[in-house]
């Protein structure tokens, strides 16, 4: 997620970099074979992301919250963060919301009641699953102090609207100053892969000898095997597109392509289920503009290996207007130019942190046909 100060000029130069990214990647033509199905426990599904990932975490926890275990959500901050109110058709959500108060002035966010009041809200309405099941959710949530796009009060009112959603103190583990990895810029912090600790640079991944996929994917899941040296399974690119209706992928902000890291142990005929974990990457960290770099570098493919876990990476498109249709055309601002996920409204999509968003949808349709329950 860039820097709000940058945030116009970066989306009036976003349309050349998609034209080059598109280029070496084929056009962003999908040419991925359909997602298969895994042994993977239904049970034992979780989600995590960084940034504008972090921010869709924690509405694809909020609105499956029947079948999402728990989050990891990092520089991130609450459920509805951009959103001003609730319509009849859906919620109405602010682009001025999210570059301000979810980024760099958090003085100016609403109360953690008002994004509890708006989660009872949707679950009345049917549109997200009861809040009452977040209570048994375990959460990991992580801040850096060099952190210059996302204030670390954002990522602190997240953590207090699941602790006022009923999840006890025992289930979050708060990364802040003072623990390791504290010095962190805007990034997924690894053990030793990435920029300098304290950057706030593209890739968005940065070296603070801390193995934060280790210690976010044992709050989730409890005490695991040590990772293995290296991820022995396989990366396996699956269409997008098939679940999105009419395959309007990209113009909903997703790729064509997603991928998934496949544990040898958990490979087809696998005698025992495994777990699921979805990850969700950060503006300007898709593969369309990284390559294999988010999905391989991070650390979490070593401990998926170790621990049977399978795990999803979904990916976000960067729309420019010409892919937009004209309903949805309306500004540069309705567009996605840095490949964000959706969690301010763009493309009007005013369920975008339900479970009828186009977005959500998707990915828990991934997460269905992955553990056997979805076409």
């Amino acid at each position: 997620m860039p820097l709000p100060s940058a945030i116009l000029s970066c989306w009036r130069a976003a349309g050349a970099l998609v034209l080059a990214s598109m280029a070496w990647f084929g056009g962003g033509a999908s040419a991925a074979d359909p997602l298969g199905r895994f042994p993977a426990d239904p049970g034992q599904v979780s989600v995590s992301g960084i940034s504008s990932g972090a921010f869709m975490a924690s509405q694809l926890h909020v609105a499956h919250s029947a079948g999402i275990m728990g989050a990891g959500i990092i520089a991130g901050g609450p459920f509805g963060c951009a959103v001003d109110r609730v319509t009849g058709d859906g919620v109405a959500a602010l682009v001025s919301l999210a570059l301000g108060p979810c980024m760099s002035t958090p003085s100016l966010l609403k109360p953690v009641a008002f994004y509890a009041g708006l989660i009872a809200d949707l679950a009345a309405r049917g549109w997200i699953d009861p809040p009452a099941n977040l209570a048994r959710s375990r959460i990991y949530l992580f801040t850096g102090k060099a952190d210059k796009v996302v204030n670390s009060k954002v990522v602190e009112t997240g953590a207090g609207l699941y602790r006022a959603l009923g999840v006890p103190d025992s289930q979050i583990d708060f990364r802040d100053r003072g623990l390791p990895g504290a010095g962190a810029g805007h990034s997924w912090v690894t053990r030793n892969f990435g920029n300098a600790c304290d950057a706030n640079a593209s890739p968005y991944i940065n070296n603070c000898n801390y193995d934060q996929a280790g210690e976010m994917l044992q709050t989730l899941y409890g005490s695991l095997q040590p990772p293995a040296a290296a991820p022995d399974g396989r990366i396996v690119a699956f269409d997008q597109a098939e679940f999105v209706a009419r395959k309007a992928a990209r113009a909903n902000g997703l790729s064509d392509t997603g991928y998934l890291y496949v544990p040898k142990a958990c490979d087809a005929g696998a005698a025992q289920p495994c777990r699921l974990h979805v990850v969700l990457h950060g503006c300007l960290q898709s593969a369309e503009l990284l390559g294999v770099e988010f999905y391989t570098k991070i650390g979490v493919n070593e401990w998926a290996e170790a621990n049977r876990i399978i795990v999803v990476y979904p990916q976000a498109h960067a729309t420019t207007v010409s892919e937009l249709s004209l309903q949805n055309a309306q500004s540069m601002l309705n567009t996605n130019p840095q490949g964000c996920w959706n969690w301010w409204g763009y493309a009007n999509d005013t369920m975008f942190l339900t479970r009828q968003g186009v977005q959500i949808d998707a990915i828990w349709s991934m997460v269905r046909r992955v553990t056997g329950q979805g076409n």
